[in-house]
């Protein structure tokens, strides 16, 4: 069955969800010798919305590997990313120079139950069981939804994009996702979740170590004890995710990396990057899609 939406969509200005002419404020320091600050350009990007295909494998691949961070190599992401391309029925990406370009963000669903076989799904199960094992009520919701016997399948939502790109492109793809879910389901392909498993990426704010590091000890002092960190989101949209979902825990990566100071520049902090799993019932879709909305007008 084809898709019932057209291969690329350009959204109309005028529409309260509109992001085709999202508006990229660049500013740019005069070097005269006044020194005075130039004038504000605008920059004006037409997002287009596609159907994931073969040509963009590799793309997705990537951010695949920038979703899950320094733990990509435990699972087969190759695998996955053939998952993603080869599913007819769900998924968009989104691009900018046509439909033979790379994509520049995704927002995808995969049946877990359905492709419980697979090497990536297997490994993305007991990652994820390993992971929330802390958390009792959310690790037997998990074991209990991934039984082969399970009545009620869990769809993983894969959502990845460039770093620039902006969060009003999210949610025409969720409602697009829906749509294709609701199509599909009445067509009686496999795509009848009864709850939905989003994964994504989150951080913490952690002194830096450069000035550590050219600094000879003196002598050895007790640490002081400090707070629980603050978890802070890559994707904007989580923290109206993290509202209504049934449950989420956050969790360290296996592989942790080493301590980033990129953001030096900035402040005094570097960044620890960790991750975080939602888990919440197909009831609530229509809720998170219309708080997205109003988040984003």
């Amino acid at each position: 069955m084809g898709k019932r939406k057209a291969n690329s969509k350009s959204v109309n200005k005028d529409d309260p969800m509109d992001i085709s002419e999202g508006e990229v404020n660049e500013k740019r320091i005069s070097e005269e010798e006044d020194n005075e600050l130039s004038e504000e350009d605008l920059v004006d990007v037409d997002f287009d919305f596609f159907d994931p295909k073969e040509i963009d494998f590799h793309t997705i691949k990537q951010l695949m590997i920038q979703l899950f961070s320094s733990d990509a190599e435990l699972f087969n992401l190759s695998e996955l990313s053939e998952l993603i391309v080869k599913q007819p029925l769900l998924g968009t990406t989104v691009k900018v120079d046509g439909a033979d370009s790379d994509p520049y963000a995704l927002l995808t669903v995969l049946n877990m139950n359905e492709h419980k076989n697979k090497e990536c799904i297997k490994q993305i199960k007991n990652y994820l069981i390993e992971k929330t094992k802390k958390d009792t009520n959310l690790n037997g919701k998990l074991v209990e939804l991934l039984k082969d016997t399970s009545k009620q399948h869990i769809g993983l939502i894969l959502s990845e994009r460039l770093i620039n790109m902006p969060v009003q492109i999210v949610p025409p793809m969720y409602k697009m996702l829906q749509e294709e879910i609701q199509w599909a389901t009445e067509d009686n392909e496999p795509y009848e979740f009864g709850w939905y498993l989003i994964v994504t990426k989150t951080y913490r704010e952690i002194a830096s170590t450069l000035d550590e590091e050219n600094e000879i000890p003196k002598q050895k002092k007790k640490k002081a004890k400090v707070s629980e960190p603050t978890i802070f989101y890559f994707h904007p949209e989580d923290e109206i995710i993290e509202r209504i979902a049934d449950f989420q825990c956050n969790f360290k990566l296996t592989n942790q990396p080493s301590s980033s100071d990129s953001k030096r520049a900035f402040s005094d902090f570097g960044i620890a990057p960790s991750m975080k799993i939602f888990l919440l019932h197909k009831s609530k879709l229509d809720k998170l899609i219309n708080d997205l909305e109003v988040a984003c007008k």
